[in-house]
């Protein structure tokens, strides 16, 4: 089996790979799909039933008469020869395919073979004959082929023939209308709706794998033969020879001119693919050379580009630096002019420094007094008259007090508020502002009119650090103090214990000023104050540096049993003296809250619980332990006293000795000694005012020596 390749030469199968001939198989048979669309659509328009066929065999003819067998198909059209060895003459088909059709297809199927358009001849059906038997109908007296012949210019007979499409493999044919209405085309349309247009599909297929082009000799050759059999026997011998001498000598100067017009054909041919593939060798080099060339521009191009980048850029970059130059020059001149600016002030300032000195040195003196009795104003501002307790005080009633807590809400509790008695605390809101009630239980409190008189005693005391009492429900036994919630001082010294944020050495300050300041308030108002519960659990802390003593006169609200553990302090913050004194003789109660204080403070300054504390502090106290050791560890260091050499400004603008703040510097740091923030620059900047003040200090520190003449 060969195929046909684009360039018109013949190539074995074998020679090809399977994806090139699966490919050309099916681009051919595309071609037959449209034929057979194209035959279809005519059908449908003559309102005809058909459908198609395809079917691929090794062998055409053999597949074509074996599709006739299977369909039992009774009309078939098929092509005689291909166009180009059609002549005026052809009586009889010339193509190896149509010559086997008509040999070995079933003699009940009649078949006409067509030519370029042209009926040539006819096999007519013969029912019962063999199939070997069988021959061309051109024959019988009924042939219209040997009317045909016989009567070639009769109008009737050519009006007769078929209307093709012709596609570009010769032997591809497929039926049209023509205006005629002939029996040629009645034949054909009734094949076609009888038998699903099976004879031009497989006709299709078959001349597609045909080995294409045969000789024009031979096929003439085999019309000569083939011609014999179109002579009707009855004729007599002479005139068969000397038809057939005629029809041969025709046949071979016929041959002779086809075989040089085929040898000419082919030589053009040759000469034609010879001059494209030049052409297209040509045309590759150009196409090459002109690549190269766009490359080659290309690459100039880029270089030139960057060439041209890179100059811009110097170019820039100059500029850039004449600006600088400029800018460099403008600021130097204005440094100058600063420098001299500065000079001008510093004469001036160490003028001032020197009259200020001496001006410092006169008011020290005034500044003094000035403090102390600032000191001694601020003592009697803080220091509040007591009142009267029915102006200040509030009568709270059992039901207001019972729905501030909501009903006693257990969920309201709080801890603090109070000390020393036995109760509960509860947080609540009366009349707007939040209050922290404590309700003291009824076994341990005071009559009624004892906790009355109690309530009205401490109601009057007024103090910017003791929390001040709101209000009393003597039914209830009950009352209600400001609500500060900051938290106790005993839960800021529990969270440094366990690793948290431990309060400033500030706070510390403030909270030890504002628990000393309260007491000695009370301790200097009364010669009956009421007794103060100094303990970390009733120092509320307010703010950052600040604090209020809670709890003040709740111990009078209870009964006391002499020697009870809860008419005391707790243990810790006790005076032994005052602990020992259950037999009869009690302590002043100033002593007693001085020494709690005490410990308080031991606590703000170590850190520690308070009996830790208190031994700690009796062993340096005593000398087994030194101070730094006891305190916390972010107890302040001790500030040096040197006075400076050489004082610099850094860049945070604080002033450092220049061997201290170099030596900083030269260890990696860029940040602030002071506040631990990056330092915007490293230069630094002689403070000369501070070091005009140091020279001056020590002039006045140096005695004056008296040069005696003699």
């Amino acid at each position: 089996m060969v195929l046909v390749t684009l360039v018109g030469a013949w190539v074995p199968v074998s020679q090809l790979a399977d994806e090139e001939v699966t490919a050309f198989r099916q681009l051919e048979e595309d071609k037959i799909g449209q034929v057979l669309d194209d035959l279809l659509d005519i059908c449908k328009s003559q309102k005809v039933n058909a459908s198609k066929i395809i079917v691929a065999s090794d062998d055409t003819a053999r597949g074509l008469v074996q599709l006739v067998d299977d369909h039992g198909v009774t009309e078939l059209i098929m092509g005689a020869a291909s166009d180009r060895a059609y002549t005026r003459k052809m009586r009889a088909p010339r193509s190896k395919k149509a010559l086997m059709v008509q040999r070995k297809a079933n003699p009940s199927c009649k078949i006409w073979f067509v030519c370029k358009g042209n009926l040539i001849c006819t096999r007519e059906a013969s029912e019962g004959a063999h199939r070997a038997e069988s021959s061309t109908t051109s024959t019988s007296p009924r042939s219209s082929t040997s009317d045909y012949s016989r009567s070639k210019s009769s109008p009737c007979l050519h009006n007769e023939t078929f209307s093709t499409q012709e596609s570009n493999d010769p032997a591809t044919s497929s039926v049209d209308e023509t205006p005629a209405t002939t029996r040629w085309g009645d034949h054909t349309m009734e094949g076609l709706d009888n038998h699903h247009a099976t004879a031009p599909t497989t006709a299709s297929v078959s001349e597609i794998v045909e080995s294409g082009e045969e000789a024009a000799a031979e096929q003439l050759v085999h019309g000569v033969q083939e011609d014999q059999l179109l002579i009707p026997f009855g004729q007599d011998a002479g005139e068969m020879d000397d038809a057939l001498y005629e029809k041969l000598k025709d046949a071979l100067v016929e041959a002779e001119n086809l075989r040089q017009e085929a040898y000419e054909e082919t030589r053009r041919r040759q000469m034609a693919e010879r001059e494209l593939a030049e052409a297209s060798k040509m045309a590759d080099d150009a196409e090459r050379s002109y690549r190269r060339e766009a490359e080659q521009r290309k690459e100039m191009e880029d270089t030139l580009g960057r060439e041209r980048a890179a100059m811009e850029h110097d170019r820039r970059e100059l500029h850039d630096i004449l600006d600088k130059i400029r800018k460099v020059d403008e600021r130097s001149a204005e440094l100058e002019l600063q420098i001299t600016n500065s000079e001008r002030m510093m004469t001036d300032l160490e003028a001032r420094l020197s009259e200020s000195c001496s001006l410092l040195g006169t008011l020290r003196p005034r500044q003094a007094a000035t403090t102390a009795r600032e000191e001694e104003i601020d003592g009697e501002r803080q220091q509040l008259v007591v009142g009267a307790a029915s102006s200040s005080l509030r009568r709270l009633g059992y039901a207001e007090l019972d729905e501030a807590t909501n009903h006693f809400d257990e969920s309201a509790r709080v801890d603090g508020g109070g000390g020393g008695g036995r109760g509960k605390v509860y947080r609540a809101e009366l009349r707007g502002m939040a209050v922290a009630v404590k309700v003291l239980g009824r076994d341990v409190a005071v009559d009624e009119a004892r906790f009355a008189r109690e309530v009205e005693r401490i109601s009057g005391v007024r103090h910017p650090n003791l929390a001040a009492l709101v209000g009393a429900c003597p039914e209830a036994r009950a009352v209600a103090y400001e609500l500060v919630p900051g938290g106790s001082l005993e839960d800021h010294l529990d969270l440094a214990a366990a690793g948290g944020c431990s309060l400033p050495w500030r706070a510390r300050c403030g909270i030890a000023y504002g628990a000393c300041s309260a007491l000695s308030f009370l301790h200097s108002t009364s010669s009956a104050p009421p007794r103060a519960d100094v303990r970390p659990a009733s120092i509320l802390v307010v703010g950052s540096s600040s604090c209020k003593l809670a709890g003040l006169g709740t111990r009078g609200l209870v009964v006391d049993h002499p020697g009870g553990a809860s008419s005391r302090p707790a243990l810790a913050y006790a005076d032994p003296s005052y602990l020992a004194a259950a037999a009869g003789e009690v302590q002043q109660q100033c002593d007693a809250d001085v020494y709690s204080l005490g410990v308080v403070l031991l606590r703000l300054a170590t850190g520690m619980p308070a009996f830790l504390a208190r031994k700690a502090a009796r062993e340096a106290a005593g000398g087994g332990r030194a101070w730094r050791e006891v305190v916390d560890a972010c107890w302040p260091a001790e500030r040096g006293r040197e006075v400076m050499r050489d004082p610099q400004i850094a860049g945070d603008g604080f002033t450092y000795e220049a061997e201290a703040i170099e030596e900083w510097l030269r260890s990696g740091r860029d940040t602030s000694p002071m506040t631990n923030l990056k330092l915007p620059t490293t230069k630094l900047i002689p403070n000369h005012a501070l070091r005009a003040a140091i020279h001056q200090w020590h002039k006045a520190l140096t005695p004056r020596t008296e040069t005696r003449y003699e």
